[in-house]
């Protein structure tokens, strides 16, 4: 497998090249098929490499040298280890499934081909970027990723709102990108190389700059909170919605969101030596979880709950890191993805069943008329909420809440951790209870689900359920154990409570989850009778975060700019500089124009007096 590792990432870069050069001859539909087809072939390798060794060696592949000066060289070097082959199977087989789903979904829309190119191109960023054995091919493919979600997030463009939720998302993030620059710079600056074992190695050898490490650190943090939609960097994510239901499952379950997780993960090693930046992790992600939860309960829009969700579970896999527990915050960053690629995806249909609308407190009902759709957005809700004993969510979410607790200040990031939870079980079945339950309170559309579309949400509900079943808590004898021990020689075990703590914790957890659910219910019945949590502004709002930074960030800068034009632009560069330019070639010109005045003789006697002047300057020479 060694030397097939380029495919895994180079077939979806093909299928986008092939139909963004031949997709006009063959039509879209085809574009449709190649795309698909593009993504099984990648799925397909990763499941080879987990029978090709890869589970159990590390895998190594140069495909060439892509710069070099002197002695320093940057390779395209790709790499396979646990963690790389865990991240692999989530945005390789979650992105095949998504473009199976989008083959229906997306037929005959006006950008079909162009939205399967750009799809096509996302998911060869992230494979990529997950490949890496260098800091400059994982910049790489990070930057792919935020040019294909700007592409995508702004798929219908025609409408001037949609347009503008990219260029939102592609400014915003370019700031934790511009922070990951910087990062990888200081890096080099300080150790002189850019690949990751070098890297490490240098970390345990030289000695260390407490305060550089810092700095580092902390930009890796922040282009990681951009990336993953993090405080204070969140605000790009709810209006990422503008796009396809499917580009939603795709950049805020498998790919993209994650990206910002799996990059701490990756560069552990670094954090590991600055444990305050590593707690501070922590505290970015129990903050953004709990503002995020609060921020879920009063939308309306039934994509934009299922987006600050995302924000939400991405803080839970941030304080699994900042904990130290690698391993959990990977479990759950995979159990995520299934669960919320199936409920974006289901929110997709559930709109094409309501013609289009979003808000729902127009839907209801649809449980009745689309029994298999409520069926799969119910699992996905079950996990979301981590259902106790059933649901994947819980051995992986909750694990990361107990973990907590034995953190530095683990009371802190335990209660909100916990109140996070209380939250999420409240909006996901609020949500849930407005589009399914009850009587109707639209006209309902039939929408019929194609065999292409129910087999990715059936297997993305099983996943969603079953997939916790690989790693029952430590504590739990004659059950699988299998994730955990398996990663610890890459990133360790995590540090658990024990014992009368431990049950303690977990019957909180439990305990959490299910208030949630019962708070869901009640506040569905509430909004359906007029006073429901989205008729409070500040978490309609979502807790007038852009208003703030409207207010902070954006209003000044339009003051400066209008300044600087009215002012530097029109006062100081066009009337002075300019102004002095056209001033003095006004007068050359006048001056030249005076030796122009048509007289025959004036000419000759210039003439002469050249002549004379040229001679003059030779015999001076001589």
């Amino acid at each position: 497998m060694n030397h097939w590792l380029w495919l895994i990432p180079g077939a979806p870069l093909l299928g986008a090249a092939l139909n963004a050069v031949c997709g006009g001859w063959w039509g879209p539909r085809n574009s449709a098929r190649l795309a698909v087809l593009a993504l099984g072939v990648s799925a397909a390798s990763v499941i080879a490499l987990w029978f090709g060794g890869g589970a159990t060696h590390d895998l190594q592949q140069t495909l060439y040298t892509w710069m070099a000066v002197g002695d320093w060289r940057v390779t395209v070097g790709l790499r396979v280890d646990r963690v790389t082959l865990v991240m692999l199977s989530v945005a390789s087989w979650v992105g095949f499934l998504i473009h199976l789903f989008s083959y229906r979904f997306m037929a005959d829309d006006y950008g079909e081909r162009r939205y399967f190119v750009y799809l096509n191109l996302f998911v060869f960023g992230m494979l990529s970027f997950v490949l890496a054995d260098n800091l400059i091919l994982i910049y790489l493919g990070w930057e792919v990723m935020g040019l294909c979600s700007y592409a995508l997030v702004a798929h219908w463009y025609r409408e001037a709102h949609n347009a503008w939720c990219g260029r939102k998302a592609f400014v915003v993030t370019r700031i934790g990108d511009t922070a990951l620059a910087l990062a990888i710079f200081l890096i080099f600056a300080h150790y002189h190389t850019v690949a990751l074992a070098p890297l490490f190695a240098a970390l345990h050898t030289q000695p260390v700059d407490a305060t550089l490490l810092t700095w580092i650190a902390l930009l890796v943090l922040l282009g990681a909170a951009g990336k993953s939609a993090q405080l204070p960097l969140s605000p790009w994510l709810p209006d990422a919605m503008a796009g396809p239901s499917t580009v939603s499952a795709l950049i805020h379950a498998a790919t993209m969101v994650t990206a910002g997780v799996y990059l701490i993960i990756r560069l552990h090693p670094l954090f590991q030596l600055v444990p305050e930046v590593l707690w501070l992790v922590g505290l970015v992600g129990a903050l953004t979880l709990t503002f995020s939860g609060l921020a879920a309960l009063g939308q309306y829009d039934i994509k934009r709950v299922i987006a600050y969700s995302t924000i939400s579970q991405i803080g839970y896999m941030f304080l699994g890191v900042g904990v130290g527990a690698y391993g959990l915050a990977l479990f759950h960053l995979a159990v995520h993805a299934c669960f919320k690629s199936l409920l974006f995806m289901s929110a997709g249909a559930a709109i094409k069943h309501f013609d289009g609308d979003h808000d729902i407190r127009h839907m209801g009902g649809l449980g009745k008329r689309a029994p298999y759709l409520r069926a799969v957005f119910l699992a996905g809700a079950m996990a979301l909420a981590a259902v106790p004993l059933i649901t994947a969510a819980f051995y992986s979410k909750d694990a990361i809440i107990e973990a907590a607790w034995a953190a530095p200040q683990g009371w802190l990031l335990w209660g909100l951790a916990i109140i996070g939870a209380v939250l999420t079980g409240a909006y996901t079945f609020r949500l849930y209870f407005m589009v399914f339950a009850g009587a109707p309170r639209s006209p309902i559309k039939d929408y019929a689900l194609t065999g292409s579309m129910k087999l990715p949400l059936g297997i993305l509900a099983v996943a969603s359920i079953g997939l916790g079943f690989v790693q029952f808590p430590s504590d739990w004898p004659h059950l699988p154990h299998l994730l955990l021990p398996w990663l610890a020689p890459e990133v360790g075990l995590p540090t658990m409570p024990h014992g009368t703590a431990s049950v303690v914790l977990m019957l909180l957890g439990m305990a959490a989850s299910l208030l949630g659910i019962y708070w869901g219910w009640r506040l569905a019945r509430a909004e359906l009778a007029g006073r429901g949590s989205g008729r409070l502004a500040v978490l309609s709002s979502g807790l007038y975060l852009d208003a703030i930074y409207d207010a902070l960030i954006v209003r000044p800068c339009f003051t400066l700019a209008r300044a600087l034009r009215e002012g530097a632009e029109a006062l100081i560069f066009n009337a002075a500089v300019v102004g002095s330019l056209v001033l003095a070639l006004r007068g050359g010109h006048r001056a030249l124009s005076a030796t122009q005045n048509g007289s025959a003789a004036r000419y000759a006697a210039l003439m002469a007096l050249g002549v004379v002047a040229m001679l003059g300057y030779l015999l001076w020479l001589y």
